[in-house]
């Protein structure tokens, strides 16, 4: 009984006063067991044991301690919230850095979210995959195949459940109600197969089996937002469509089909049978044009490997037979230089840069800089704020002095500067989401995507939390430790040379200046490769072109249209083709061989356009030999002129005048031109040929006109005479080239957003550092100045230390930015070239922008008068 009495007693008993208290019980106990029977020895103890019971004695309980400790939460934060209010400047400028930095981070973060989204919404998006072949030899891959493709695949390989095509026609384009009149251009069309519905699983508003609907000829679904559109208020169901004035064989609308979302790689708004539709005879199970991407629907727990290894067959069985039955030369090595393979739907959007597909596509290496570059915006925004907090240890020494002489450990001290510091992240995490969510229209603007803040989400609110405890612990971990350990002792420690916290100091300075370095040089080399492209001669004149698009609505009234487009003012030429070297016109590939090679030779892959007799002249592209097609010579139409590309690859001596071919047609040569760069710099020249031929979907107007403006309203109303059903649709070809490398402008723009913001945040670091230092040494100063020391002395000392830091850091930046912009320049084709300019200007930049900041604390010491610097202190 007395073992459980004192165990009841020690758990109860403050532990301050239970040894002696336990002790005088124990001499008690003794006595009492002498002098009466040990029954009553217990219940005497039992009594005593009873009488201690009291509050007085008590062991401090759970809720004390939380009130002791809520207690001191509220001091700490009243202390913290004096302490940022009697130093509102200091404050500003470590508040300023950290909402900054965070607001970078976090749109940055929002933007690389968002394209790592792509396609994750699709139900079965882990068993679709896109079939893709790699040519080994040309370095590329492609993702066109013939029709016949599809339905090998899941005749022959058990292990896919569904295969169906997809084609972008570029003649789907014109769109309207059989009840109206007025034509509507629709860019998002396509061809599909039924299948490819299953395979996607697309969210159905009306239909039914809209598969199976659409297996009927002339039947088209379309999306919500185009239903709304075409028939609002009313169901869409069985209305029909007309595409490109085709009223005698209008298309039935069969389904409504939720739109896609932003973040998908395939955005439709009609969606046309394939059924019944044969481009030529025969051209369903032809194996010599690739027109279709064929996606595929793999069986549950089949993996895409296992696929990958057969696929080989179809070249062997299929394609080789193709090229034999089209006597190609080396059949064998044609088929072995292709590779089939599956690419999985969520790598279609980041991982087909290099593939042509008519799909808008990310850019993974400008996802890694953009990650990399919050990484380093982030890392100079909490560099400042360890500086900084440091900095001005020397202040509150004697607070934490005193605060020591009365009695606080460093454990209170430690919990006092993190709680110092999380108010800081709490005040600066809010500042930044303020920033972040006004500054993110802004840069979805900016990057042509629409972007979505992410407090809207449910798990942006514990995220916001935890990035106010991770900012605020990683922050101030160091300046609590340090702080808390200083002594009256540490006073001059910064100024001993040498010392552990100044180089730690020195050393934050100079990686923030390297990261700004490094920035600026990737921003100077981008906007220059951005330059360097528009201004290279491109081997056409892209300036003061005028390109009419849907010109094949016309129909017979074509060139008529064209003669009067001919006689305006300000109208040098006119040309009609759809074949323009910028982006959105069209591409046909073929080989082709010199007459009498192509059963010795392999052929070699070149463009092929249909232009007429004004293309060369209209784009003042240049005859090197030759002549341009003439007007009036009927056997032009078996003339073809070729670039000097494609002349060089066909290894001819004098490839004027001879023959080539596709083994389907021959032409004779009539003129070689220079290379011209119809794809973006990135890639080499691709050779090129052209030939007479129809193709009116564009026309290409070469103007003079002082009044552009003017011109384009006289065309419009020509336009308006001839086809009063049809919109007016033109663009400038200067335009559309430069949207060939919009993703080069775009890199150079953000680059120079990030290298403001990192001199931005560095520099109110600095700004910080040398108000301190200059206050810190105000009675040197004073000193210096009494005895003769003029301004540039002043400022001298002041800056030097941070001039010489500033200079290590460009020392670095310097190999670390020329690694990067050559990773980021070795993808094109055609580079500037990077010389020591760019890093003399990155550095003096730096340099000079850093002098600027110190400067102003410089010249206001330099300034002060000198007999109050020393009474003052």
């Amino acid at each position: 009984m007395k073992k459980i009495l004192d165990r009841i007693f020690k758990w109860f008993c403050n532990p301050d006063y239970y040894d002696d208290i336990r002790g005088d019980l124990e001499e008690l106990y003794k006595e009492k067991q002498q002098n009466s029977a040990k029954f009553h020895a217990n219940l005497y103890y039992l009594k005593e044991i009873l009488l201690l019971l009291r509050m007085s004695l008590a062991r401090p309980t759970l809720f004390q301690a939380l009130v002791n400790q809520q207690v001191l939460l509220h001091s700490n934060f009243k202390t913290a919230f004096r302490y940022m209010w009697e130093n509102k400047a200091f404050s500003f400028i470590k508040l300023s850095g950290l909402s900054l930095g965070i607001a970078a981070t976090l749109v940055l973060s929002i933007y690389i979210q968002q394209q790592l989204s792509f396609d994750d919404f699709y139900p079965n998006k882990d068993r679709i995959y896109r079939v893709k072949a790699n040519y080994l030899k040309e370095g590329f891959a492609g993702v066109h195949f013939p029709a016949p493709l599809a339905p090998t695949l899941v005749k022959d390989f058990p292990e896919i459940e569904q295969a169906g095509r997809l084609i972008f026609a570029s003649w789907l384009k014109q769109f309207r109600p059989i009840t109206q009149t007025q034509n509507f251009y629709e860019s998002k069309a396509a061809m599909v197969d039924p299948e490819l519905l299953d395979i996607l699983d697309l969210i159905i508003i009306e239909g039914g089996d809209v598969a199976k609907s659409l297996k009927e000829p002339r039947t088209v679904l379309i999306s919500h937002t185009k239903a709304r559109k075409f028939f609002s208020g009313t169901s869409p169901m069985g209305k029909l469509l007309v595409i490109n004035n085709d009223t005698e064989n209008p298309y039935q609308v069969v389904g409504v089909f939720k739109d896609f979302p932003p973040n998908s790689h395939i955005q439709l708004d009609f969606m046309v049978t394939m059924s019944g539709v044969e481009f030529w005879p025969g051209e369903k199970t032809y194996w010599g044009a690739n027109m279709y991407s064929v996606y595929a629907l793999l069986r549950e727990g089949v993996s895409s490997e296992s696929v990958n290894k057969k696929l080989g067959s179809i070249i062997e069985n299929y394609f080789l037979q193709s090229f034999k039955e089209r006597e190609f030369a080396n059949p064998e090595e044609i088929a072995n230089n292709i590779e089939l393979g599956l690419q999985p739907l969520q790598e279609i959007y980041l991982g087909s840069s290099e593939i042509r597909d008519k799909l808008k596509h990310g850019d993974q290496s400008l996802l890694w800089l953009f990650g990399i570059s919050a990484i380093l915006i982030v890392m100079i925004a909490i560099i400042n704020f360890i500086n900084l907090s440091i900095a001005r240890y020397s202040i509150r020494l004697k607070e934490l002095s005193m605060r020591k002489i009365l009695g606080a450990t460093r454990g209170q001290l430690i919990q006092q500067f993190l709680i110092e510091s999380l108010l800081y992240s709490f005040l600066a995490v809010l500042l930044g989401l303020t920033i972040a969510y006004l500054a993110l229209p802004y840069f979805g603007e900016l990057i042509g995507q629409s972007l979505i803040f992410p407090i809207s989400i449910l798990w942006g609110i514990p995220i916001f939390f935890l990035a106010i405890l991770v900012l605020g612990i990683s922050t101030g971990t160091y300046p609590a430790i340090f702080l808390s350990n200083l002594t009256p002792r540490s006073q001059n420690l910064t100024a001993r040379k040498g010392n552990n916290v100044q180089l730690f100091q020195r050393s934050l300075v100079i990686f923030q200046f390297i990261i700004s370095a490094t920035l600026i040089i990737c921003t100077i080399a981008v906007l220059k490769q951005t330059q360097f492209i528009l201004d290279k001669d491109i081997g056409f004149d892209k300036d003061q072109i005028v390109v009419l698009k849907g010109t094949n609505s016309l129909g017979a009234k074509l060139h008529a249209f064209q003669e009067e487009i001919e006689k305006l003012a300000g109208v040098k030429e006119v040309s009609v083709s759809d074949y323009l070297p910028v982006e959105g016109s069209q591409r046909y590939m073929d080989s082709f061989w010199e007459k009498g090679k192509e059963g010795v030779e392999a052929g070699v892959n070149a463009q092929i356009w249909q232009v007429d007799q004004n293309y060369l002249n209209t784009l003042g592209i240049n005859i090197i030999q030759g002549r341009n097609f003439a007007k009036n010579l009927n056997s032009d139409s078996t003339a073809i002129i070729i670039s000097s590309a494609l002349a060089e690859k066909l290894n001819s001596t004098d490839v004027l005048g001879g023959l080539i071919t596709n083994k389907e047609k021959s032409w004779r040569v009539i003129g070689v031109i220079d290379d011209i760069h119809f794809e973006s710099l990135k890639n080499n020249v691709t050779p090129l040929c052209l030939v007479l031929g129809e193709s009116p979907s564009m026309m290409a107007i070469k103007t003079h006109s002082s009044n552009p403006e003017k011109l384009i309203e006289t065309i419009e109303g020509k336009w308006a005479q001839f086809v009063p059903s049809d919109q007016f649709r033109y663009e400038f070809m200067d335009k559309s080239f430069e949207m060939m490398h919009k993703d080069v402008a775009k890199s150079g723009q953000l680059f120079n957003i990030f290298s403001i913001l990192a001199i931005i945040i560095a520099c109110l670091g600095l700004f910080g550092l040398s108000a301190f230092k200059a206050n810190q040494r105000e009675r040197e100063l004073g000193i210096r100045k009494v005895l003769g020391a003029n301004m540039s002395t002043i400022i001298y000392l002041l800056s030097k230390d941070y001039i010489f830091l500033i200079l290590i850091a460009n020392l670095i930046a310097v190999p670390l930015g020329w690694y990067i912009v050559s990773n980021i320049l070795g993808s094109f084709a055609y580079r500037v070239e990077i010389g020591w300019q760019t890093f003399a200007l990155a550095a003096c930049l730096t340099v000079g922008i850093a002098i600027g900041t110190i400067s102003y604390q410089s010249v206001k010491a330099a300034l002060k008068n000198p007999i109050d610097a020393i009474k003052e202190v």
